[in-house]
């Protein structure tokens, strides 16, 4: 066991010999004529590119969030104001109802709706709205015909 356990660190002993010579053999010499800071300085320049500055384009300008306006259908009923301003409006159109119901905007050379929405379902729908009458209805067959519509003023 003891000799076992002495060549072990003889073993270990050259290795780590033979190891530093290698190493000090593929080290560069002390008398280069590249400052020790400039490898430092190329290798920095590598991991952090330059960014450029930023640039105050139209195309990357945010766009202003649209005007909501929320919108409940329910069995027969379209719960919403009668009245709204004039220009782009963002629809966010809830089913509160039991029955499948959908949205539909139209007049004034507007005519957009949204897909059925079953129950619990929600959709936006967003809309250029010039100053008018429109009727607002549920293209679902029949219940437009039970009063499930309304009249909106665009002013």
């Amino acid at each position: 066991m003891r000799i076992a356990v002495i060549f072990a660190a003889a073993v270990l002993v050259f290795a780590c010999q033979s190891e530093s010579v290698d190493q000090t053999a593929n080290t560069p010499s002390q008398s280069t004529t590249m400052p020790a800071n400039e490898t430092a300085a190329t290798e920095t320049s590598t991991m952090n590119p330059v960014i450029p500055p930023e640039t105050h384009e139209p195309a990357s300008a945010p766009t202003a969030a649209l005007p909501t306006q929320e919108v409940h259908l329910i069995e027969y009923q379209i719960h919403m104001p009668q009245s709204l301003p004039a220009g782009r409006m963002a629809f966010n159109v809830e089913n509160g109802g039991k029955e499948d119901h959908a949205f539909e905007i139209e007049g004034n050379g507007v005519h957009q709706q949204t897909t059925v929405l079953k129950r619990g379902d929600t959709t936006a729908l967003e809309v250029n709205l010039p100053p008018g009458t429109y009727t607002v209805y549920c293209p679902v067959k029949g219940h437009k015909e039970k009063g499930m519509k309304a009249t909106l003023v665009v002013k």
